[in-house]
């Protein structure tokens, strides 16, 4: 079972991930 920080900071990383990729398509 995962921490609530480790489920935090997957869904943060992956966010993180998703905006990534929008900013390189807006380029």
């Amino acid at each position: 079972m995962k921490s609530d920080y480790q489920l935090a900071r997957f869904e943060y990383e992956y966010k993180d991930q998703l905006l990534e990729r929008q900013f390189l398509q807006l380029q």
